[in-house]
């Protein structure tokens, strides 16, 4: 009963409480936030409707655009190939957007920008970007805070005023946790699909330059990999003892 009681109290706070209270909560990996997950659950279908829906909003009044540098298409399928989570509609977009990033929300669907793929420089190197980004969404990264707001909120996830609270959470950067677990899990999908982890390594590598331009306090919370933690020297670190 007394879980019960604190799952309640903290469902009830939750719909209350700022984006910054809720990343805080996103951080734990205690017994309490799994309770939460389970509790909270979307379906497969209703996370699928949520990536549609915010697929449109995030698309809207951005141009995409075309590469003949890499068949972006072919290194997706082939890492799409070996995920689990093989109700949920993955897919990609390539973003005309200057900025080195590439980015996962809900319901399957990854960003890559224009910038990040002329930054590359190998194959392997995306093949990385896109097996981290597929490894947000088959760790359920991307869903787990809109989990909460919605149920939280008592909304109807087939209803589409939940867009509004996922878009707005779909902003929250990832944990220092999440994000290792996420360059975890990519470097098993890069083996399984026929790819070394050499990309990765090679990708933090020069990232650790951008992060000596950008500095500290001038990265944006949102870039999967030029954010604020962890530095890409302790993951490039992590993905070398793998």
């Amino acid at each position: 009963m007394g879980k019960i009681l604190i799952l309640f109290l903290f469902i009830n706070v939750c719909g209350f409480a700022q984006f910054e209270i809720l990343k805080e909560v996103l951080k734990t990996g205690d017994e309490l936030n799994k309770v939460l997950l389970d509790f909270t659950r979307l379906t497969d279908e209703e996370e699928n409707q949520i990536g549609e829906g915010l697929d449109k909003k995030i698309i809207a009044g951005k141009a995409g655009f075309t590469t003949n540098k890499y068949d972006v298409k072919a290194v997706f399928t082939k890492i799409k190939k070996h995920v689990t989570r093989t109700k949920i509609n993955y897919r990609f977009a390539l973003v005309k957007d200057p900025d080195v990033n590439a980015y996962a929300v809900a319901g399957g669907n990854v960003y890559i920008n224009s910038g990040l793929i002329d930054f590359i420089s190998s194959e392997e190197e995306l093949a990385f970007v896109i097996a981290h980004e597929i490894a947000h969404n088959e760790l359920k990264h991307c869903i787990s805070a809109i989990q909460y707001q919605v149920r939280a909120s008592q909304v109807n996830p087939l209803l589409g005023d939940v867009i509004g609270i996922a878009y707005s959470i779909y902003r929250l950067p990832f944990s220092k946790d999440q994000e290792f677990a996420a360059d975890e899990l990519a470097v098993k999908l890069l083996k399984k699909a026929g790819y070394s982890k050499n990309g990765g390594i090679e990708f933090f590598r020069k990232l650790e330059k951008l992060e000596e331009k950008y500095g500290q306090d001038k990265r944006d919370g949102l870039n999967d990999f030029i954010s604020s933690h962890p530095l890409s020297k302790q993951r490039r670190e992590r993905i070398e003892k793998m």
